[in-house]
């Protein structure tokens, strides 16, 4: 798992950047008490990973439909919004994919 990690480090462009906010995200996770699994771990990395890509080459997701993430809580919308607000030129629907990683790791028992 460890290469894979350094793969989607290495993925970002700027893996020191990546570490930080990956960093930044657990520190969120944790005062939230939400635990992930190693596969959400990666899952997330990934994610991570491919929204410090876009914020340096200043790509933009594709809009998304917000009914789509009416069922989704209120604070993991939140905590994705302080995540994506530490990177710049990121499209404000960033949030609400990311959303789905917290959401999702609330239900593990």
């Amino acid at each position: 798992m460890e290469g894979k990690i350094q793969e989607l480090h290495q993925k970002s462009e700027d893996p020191q950047l990546c570490k930080e906010m990956m960093e930044y995200v657990e520190s969120q996770l944790s005062k939230e008490n939400i635990l992930m699994t190693d596969a959400q771990k990666l899952s997330l990395l990934s994610h991570v990973s491919a929204m410090v890509y876009r914020s340096r080459h200043q790509e933009m997701v594709q809009p998304v439909d917000k009914v789509l993430f009416q069922e989704v809580s209120k604070e993991s919308i939140e905590m994705a919004g302080r995540v994506c607000g530490k990177l710049q030129n990121l499209h404000e629907d960033e949030k609400y994919l990311l959303s789905i990683h917290f959401e999702t790791a609330k239900f593990n028992i």
